[in-house]
Protein backbone atom coordinates (compact mmCIF):
# COMPACT_ATOMS: atom_id res chain seq x y z
CA UNK A 1 0.00 0.00 0.00
CA UNK A 2 2.94 2.80 1.19
CA UNK A 3 4.26 1.55 -2.18
CA UNK A 4 1.26 2.15 -4.29
CA UNK A 5 0.89 5.57 -2.28
CA UNK A 6 4.74 6.77 -3.85
CA UNK A 7 4.11 5.66 -7.20
CA UNK A 8 1.03 7.86 -7.26
CA UNK A 9 2.68 10.53 -5.47
CA UNK A 10 5.18 10.68 -8.20
CA UNK A 11 2.77 10.85 -10.96
CA UNK A 12 0.72 13.58 -9.76
CA UNK A 13 4.19 15.47 -10.14
CA UNK A 14 4.53 15.17 -13.92
CA UNK A 15 1.80 17.11 -15.12
CA UNK A 16 0.56 18.30 -19.28
CA UNK A 17 1.70 20.98 -21.14
CA UNK A 18 0.52 22.36 -24.59
CA UNK A 19 2.75 25.02 -26.79
CA UNK A 20 0.24 26.67 -29.44
CA UNK A 21 1.89 28.35 -32.84
CA UNK A 22 0.72 31.25 -34.69
CA UNK A 23 2.38 32.04 -37.62
CA UNK A 24 2.04 35.54 -39.98
CA UNK A 25 -0.52 35.27 -42.68
CA UNK A 26 1.29 34.83 -46.00
CA UNK A 27 1.42 37.79 -48.06
CA UNK A 28 1.76 38.42 -51.34
CA UNK A 29 5.27 39.10 -51.22
CA UNK A 30 6.19 36.57 -49.42
CA UNK A 31 4.69 33.92 -51.57
CA UNK A 32 6.80 36.04 -54.20
CA UNK A 33 9.88 34.75 -51.93
CA UNK A 34 8.77 31.66 -51.86
CA UNK A 35 8.85 31.95 -47.84
CA UNK A 36 7.16 29.14 -45.91
CA UNK A 37 7.52 28.05 -42.12
CA UNK A 38 8.09 24.36 -42.65
CA UNK A 39 8.47 22.53 -39.11
CA UNK A 40 8.81 23.56 -35.37
CA UNK A 41 10.81 21.29 -33.29
CA UNK A 42 11.60 21.10 -29.54
CA UNK A 43 15.10 20.67 -28.65
CA UNK A 44 16.77 19.93 -24.28
CA UNK A 45 20.07 21.77 -25.30
CA UNK A 46 21.46 19.92 -22.06
CA UNK A 47 20.98 16.51 -23.26
CA UNK A 48 20.44 17.46 -27.00
CA UNK A 49 17.14 15.39 -27.09
CA UNK A 50 14.74 15.99 -29.94
CA UNK A 51 11.58 16.55 -27.63
CA UNK A 52 8.91 17.30 -30.44
CA UNK A 53 8.58 17.78 -34.43
CA UNK A 54 5.82 18.63 -35.96
CA UNK A 55 4.74 20.30 -39.43
CA UNK A 56 3.44 23.63 -39.42
CA UNK A 57 -0.35 23.37 -41.22
CA UNK A 58 -1.94 26.59 -42.29
CA UNK A 59 0.56 29.13 -40.31
CA UNK A 60 -0.31 26.65 -36.95
CA UNK A 61 0.91 24.30 -34.77
CA UNK A 62 0.06 22.45 -31.36
CA UNK A 63 2.38 20.10 -29.41
CA UNK A 64 1.43 18.36 -26.36
CA UNK A 65 3.55 16.34 -23.92
CA UNK A 66 4.30 15.77 -20.32
CA UNK A 67 6.66 17.61 -17.85
CA UNK A 68 7.65 17.25 -14.28
CA UNK A 69 9.94 19.95 -12.91
CA UNK A 70 10.13 22.83 -15.74
CA UNK A 71 13.34 23.23 -17.94
CA UNK A 72 15.13 24.78 -20.36
CA UNK A 73 14.73 24.22 -24.39
CA UNK A 74 14.67 25.57 -27.42
CA UNK A 75 11.95 25.65 -29.91
CA UNK A 76 12.74 26.16 -33.74
CA UNK A 77 11.33 26.91 -36.63
CA UNK A 78 12.68 25.54 -39.98
CA UNK A 79 11.75 28.29 -42.82
CA UNK A 80 12.37 28.10 -46.27
CA UNK A 81 12.55 30.73 -49.15
CA UNK A 82 13.66 31.55 -52.49
CA UNK A 83 17.08 32.66 -52.73
CA UNK A 84 18.04 33.40 -57.12
CA UNK A 85 15.51 30.36 -57.91
CA UNK A 86 17.16 27.82 -55.45
CA UNK A 87 15.18 26.73 -52.21
CA UNK A 88 17.11 28.01 -49.20
CA UNK A 89 16.39 26.97 -45.46
CA UNK A 90 17.53 28.25 -41.98
CA UNK A 91 16.16 27.55 -38.71
CA UNK A 92 14.87 30.01 -35.80
CA UNK A 93 15.77 29.16 -32.45
CA UNK A 94 13.84 30.92 -29.40
CA UNK A 95 13.95 29.93 -26.11
CA UNK A 96 11.70 28.00 -24.14
CA UNK A 97 10.72 27.10 -20.67
CA UNK A 98 8.46 23.47 -20.66
CA UNK A 99 6.61 23.76 -17.46
CA UNK A 100 2.63 23.20 -16.79
CA UNK A 101 0.34 24.58 -18.68
CA UNK A 102 -0.85 26.10 -21.87
CA UNK A 103 1.73 28.23 -24.30
CA UNK A 104 1.17 30.42 -27.07
CA UNK A 105 3.99 30.50 -29.42
CA UNK A 106 3.39 33.70 -31.47
CA UNK A 107 5.29 34.28 -34.48
CA UNK A 108 2.79 37.57 -35.81
CA UNK A 109 4.91 39.95 -35.01
CA UNK A 110 8.60 41.01 -35.39
CA UNK A 111 10.06 38.22 -33.24
CA UNK A 112 8.47 35.09 -31.66
CA UNK A 113 6.96 35.33 -28.34
CA UNK A 114 5.85 33.13 -25.75
CA UNK A 115 3.68 33.65 -23.22
CA UNK A 116 0.52 32.10 -20.62
CA UNK A 117 2.54 30.62 -18.34
CA UNK A 118 4.79 31.61 -15.34
CA UNK A 119 8.67 31.36 -16.49
CA UNK A 120 7.80 32.01 -19.81
CA UNK A 121 5.90 35.52 -19.18
CA UNK A 122 9.25 36.46 -17.02
CA UNK A 123 11.46 35.45 -19.45
CA UNK A 124 9.23 37.23 -22.45
CA UNK A 125 8.29 40.68 -20.42
CA UNK A 126 12.30 41.22 -20.00
CA UNK A 127 12.61 41.47 -23.87
CA UNK A 128 9.53 43.74 -24.21
CA UNK A 129 10.91 45.80 -21.51
CA UNK A 130 14.07 45.49 -23.21
CA UNK A 131 12.13 48.27 -26.15
CA UNK A 132 10.89 50.82 -22.93
CA UNK A 133 13.95 50.98 -21.20
CA UNK A 134 15.57 54.02 -20.98
CA UNK A 135 18.98 53.25 -21.44
CA UNK A 136 21.16 49.31 -21.72
CA UNK A 137 21.73 49.55 -17.94
CA UNK A 138 18.25 49.79 -17.25
CA UNK A 139 17.61 46.52 -19.08
CA UNK A 140 20.88 44.60 -17.71
CA UNK A 141 19.58 45.36 -14.08
CA UNK A 142 16.27 44.59 -14.41
CA UNK A 143 17.46 40.95 -15.50
CA UNK A 144 19.96 41.43 -12.76
CA UNK A 145 17.05 41.50 -10.31
CA UNK A 146 14.92 38.81 -11.55
CA UNK A 147 17.93 36.36 -11.88
CA UNK A 148 18.34 36.45 -8.10
CA UNK A 149 14.72 35.73 -8.01
CA UNK A 150 14.56 32.55 -9.97
CA UNK A 151 17.84 31.57 -8.96
CA UNK A 152 16.08 28.52 -8.07
CA UNK A 153 14.34 27.68 -11.14
CA UNK A 154 14.99 27.13 -14.99
CA UNK A 155 13.98 31.09 -15.91
CA UNK A 156 17.64 31.59 -14.81
CA UNK A 157 19.32 29.95 -17.47
CA UNK A 158 18.18 32.55 -20.48
CA UNK A 159 18.01 35.54 -18.14
CA UNK A 160 21.54 34.78 -17.68
CA UNK A 161 22.58 34.12 -21.48
CA UNK A 162 20.36 37.30 -21.87
CA UNK A 163 22.80 38.89 -19.70
CA UNK A 164 25.82 37.28 -21.02
CA UNK A 165 25.08 38.83 -24.17
CA UNK A 166 24.90 42.47 -22.65
CA UNK A 167 27.05 42.15 -20.01
CA UNK A 168 30.16 44.50 -19.80
CA UNK A 169 30.97 43.15 -15.90
CA UNK A 170 31.99 39.48 -15.78
CA UNK A 171 32.38 39.51 -12.28
CA UNK A 172 28.84 40.31 -11.60
CA UNK A 173 28.00 38.13 -13.93
CA UNK A 174 30.15 35.33 -12.22
CA UNK A 175 28.65 36.27 -8.65
CA UNK A 176 24.96 35.45 -9.74
CA UNK A 177 25.75 31.96 -11.53
CA UNK A 178 27.10 31.10 -8.00
CA UNK A 179 24.02 31.96 -6.66
CA UNK A 180 22.35 30.35 -8.25
CA UNK A 181 21.07 26.69 -7.93
CA UNK A 182 22.89 23.54 -9.16
CA UNK A 183 20.71 22.88 -11.84
CA UNK A 184 21.55 26.14 -13.14
CA UNK A 185 25.25 26.61 -12.57
CA UNK A 186 25.91 23.22 -14.16
CA UNK A 187 23.49 23.14 -17.47
CA UNK A 188 26.00 23.33 -20.30
CA UNK A 189 25.08 26.61 -21.54
CA UNK A 190 25.93 28.32 -18.42
CA UNK A 191 29.44 26.20 -18.04
CA UNK A 192 30.25 28.06 -21.10
CA UNK A 193 29.39 31.88 -19.88
CA UNK A 194 30.88 31.11 -16.77
CA UNK A 195 34.53 30.27 -18.72
CA UNK A 196 33.80 33.36 -21.57
CA UNK A 197 33.27 35.81 -17.72
CA UNK A 198 36.42 33.86 -16.05
CA UNK A 199 38.62 34.21 -19.27
CA UNK A 200 37.14 37.73 -19.22
CA UNK A 201 38.24 38.51 -15.60
CA UNK A 202 41.53 37.29 -15.93
CA UNK A 203 42.38 39.80 -18.85
CA UNK A 204 40.83 42.87 -17.87
CA UNK A 205 42.35 45.82 -18.28
CA UNK A 206 45.97 46.23 -16.85
CA UNK A 207 46.42 42.77 -17.00
CA UNK A 208 49.35 41.03 -19.30
CA UNK A 209 47.92 40.18 -22.58
CA UNK A 210 47.25 36.33 -22.62
CA UNK A 211 48.97 34.41 -26.01
CA UNK A 212 47.19 32.32 -28.84
CA UNK A 213 47.90 30.89 -31.69
CA UNK A 214 46.21 30.44 -35.21
CA UNK A 215 46.48 27.63 -37.84
CA UNK A 216 45.13 28.86 -41.14
CA UNK A 217 47.07 27.80 -44.49
CA UNK A 218 49.70 25.68 -43.50
CA UNK A 219 51.13 28.57 -41.18
CA UNK A 220 51.07 29.43 -37.59
CA UNK A 221 50.13 32.95 -36.66
CA UNK A 222 50.52 34.16 -32.89
CA UNK A 223 49.30 37.15 -31.08
CA UNK A 224 52.52 37.72 -29.88
CA UNK A 225 53.61 38.10 -33.45
CA UNK A 226 52.05 41.50 -32.99
CA UNK A 227 51.63 42.48 -29.08
CA UNK A 228 54.26 42.90 -26.91
CA UNK A 229 57.18 44.26 -29.07
CA UNK A 230 56.82 47.71 -27.74
CA UNK A 231 54.30 49.01 -30.21
CA UNK A 232 50.22 50.27 -29.18
CA UNK A 233 48.16 47.22 -30.76
CA UNK A 234 44.30 47.75 -31.51
CA UNK A 235 43.15 44.33 -31.67
CA UNK A 236 39.66 44.07 -33.48
CA UNK A 237 37.90 40.75 -33.17
CA UNK A 238 35.55 41.23 -36.50
CA UNK A 239 33.52 38.93 -38.48
CA UNK A 240 32.84 39.52 -42.48
CA UNK A 241 28.90 38.62 -41.38
CA UNK A 242 28.90 41.20 -38.69
CA UNK A 243 27.40 44.56 -39.42
CA UNK A 244 28.47 46.64 -36.75
CA UNK A 245 32.15 45.38 -37.16
CA UNK A 246 31.67 46.44 -41.19
CA UNK A 247 30.61 49.67 -40.06
CA UNK A 248 33.75 50.88 -37.79
CA UNK A 249 35.87 49.38 -40.57
CA UNK A 250 36.40 52.87 -42.37
CA UNK A 251 37.24 54.26 -38.84
CA UNK A 252 40.01 51.92 -38.00
CA UNK A 253 41.57 52.23 -41.13
CA UNK A 254 42.15 56.33 -41.04
CA UNK A 255 43.50 55.32 -37.05
CA UNK A 256 45.72 52.83 -38.63
CA UNK A 257 47.03 55.91 -41.43
CA UNK A 258 46.99 58.29 -38.94
CA UNK A 259 49.11 56.66 -36.29
CA UNK A 260 50.73 53.68 -38.26
CA UNK A 261 54.42 56.08 -38.20
CA UNK A 262 53.88 57.10 -34.38
CA UNK A 263 53.96 53.27 -33.09
CA UNK A 264 49.96 52.19 -33.67
CA UNK A 265 48.95 48.92 -35.19
CA UNK A 266 45.96 47.86 -36.15
CA UNK A 267 45.29 44.39 -36.46
CA UNK A 268 42.22 42.26 -37.29
CA UNK A 269 41.39 39.10 -35.54
CA UNK A 270 38.73 37.40 -37.72
CA UNK A 271 36.19 35.52 -34.94
CA UNK A 272 34.01 32.27 -35.81
CA UNK A 273 33.69 33.59 -39.42
CA UNK A 274 34.62 31.07 -42.70
CA UNK A 275 37.89 32.29 -43.92
CA UNK A 276 36.98 32.58 -47.66
CA UNK A 277 34.43 35.10 -46.47
CA UNK A 278 36.89 36.79 -44.39
CA UNK A 279 39.43 37.49 -47.02
CA UNK A 280 36.49 38.89 -49.69
CA UNK A 281 35.47 41.10 -46.79
CA UNK A 282 39.20 42.48 -46.84
CA UNK A 283 39.39 42.79 -50.33
CA UNK A 284 35.74 44.22 -50.67
CA UNK A 285 36.51 46.84 -47.48
CA UNK A 286 40.14 47.67 -48.50
CA UNK A 287 41.50 46.99 -45.12
CA UNK A 288 45.55 47.37 -45.25
CA UNK A 289 46.72 46.36 -41.69
CA UNK A 290 47.59 42.73 -40.96
CA UNK A 291 44.91 40.22 -39.85
CA UNK A 292 45.00 37.08 -38.00
CA UNK A 293 42.34 34.59 -39.83
CA UNK A 294 40.54 31.47 -38.85
CA UNK A 295 40.51 32.47 -35.02
CA UNK A 296 36.81 30.74 -34.50
CA UNK A 297 36.09 29.89 -31.17
CA UNK A 298 39.56 31.32 -29.71
CA UNK A 299 39.05 34.55 -28.47
CA UNK A 300 36.08 33.11 -26.80
CA UNK A 301 38.26 30.31 -24.84
CA UNK A 302 41.40 33.51 -23.84
CA UNK A 303 39.48 36.35 -23.78
CA UNK A 304 35.99 35.69 -23.34
CA UNK A 305 34.83 37.52 -26.00
CA UNK A 306 31.19 36.31 -27.30
CA UNK A 307 29.74 39.55 -29.13
CA UNK A 308 30.99 41.40 -32.06
CA UNK A 309 32.69 44.01 -32.61
CA UNK A 310 35.09 44.09 -29.36
CA UNK A 311 37.93 45.97 -29.95
CA UNK A 312 41.24 45.28 -26.87
CA UNK A 313 43.94 48.26 -27.25
CA UNK A 314 47.40 46.72 -25.95
CA UNK A 315 50.12 49.16 -24.55
CA UNK A 316 53.77 47.93 -25.85
CA UNK A 317 54.96 46.14 -23.13
CA UNK A 318 51.51 43.86 -23.94
CA UNK A 319 49.49 45.14 -21.11
CA UNK A 320 45.58 45.73 -21.85
CA UNK A 321 44.85 49.43 -21.53
CA UNK A 322 41.53 49.50 -22.97
CA UNK A 323 38.72 46.39 -23.81
CA UNK A 324 35.33 47.61 -25.61
CA UNK A 325 36.23 51.26 -26.83
CA UNK A 326 34.89 52.49 -30.11
CA UNK A 327 34.19 55.74 -31.84
CA UNK A 328 34.90 58.74 -29.95
CA UNK A 329 35.81 57.11 -26.93
CA UNK A 330 38.56 55.71 -29.11
CA UNK A 331 39.46 58.33 -31.11
CA UNK A 332 39.77 60.37 -27.84
CA UNK A 333 42.34 57.66 -26.41
CA UNK A 334 44.50 57.91 -29.26
CA UNK A 335 44.88 61.61 -29.55
CA UNK A 336 45.70 61.31 -25.87
CA UNK A 337 48.23 58.48 -26.59
CA UNK A 338 50.02 59.89 -29.52
CA UNK A 339 49.84 63.91 -28.96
Amino acid sequence: MTLALVVIAGQAQVSNYTVNGIFPEMTEAMAKQGVSFDTVSIVNPASKELLAKQAVQNGKFTIRGEVGKPYYALIGVCVSSLVNGEKRQRNIRVPIIIEPGEITFDATGRTPVLRGTPLNDVVFGVLEKRQSASNPQEFTDNIKQLVVQHKDDAAAIPLLLMLDDNMTEPEILLSLINQSCAEVQYHPNIVKVKKKAEAALSQKEGEMFKDFAVEYNGKTTRLSDYVGHGQYVLADFWASWCGPCRQQIPDLIDFYQQYKEKGLTVLGIAFRDKPEETEKAIRDLGIPYPQIINAQDIPATFYGIDTLPHTILFGPDGTIIARNIYGEELKEKLAEIFK
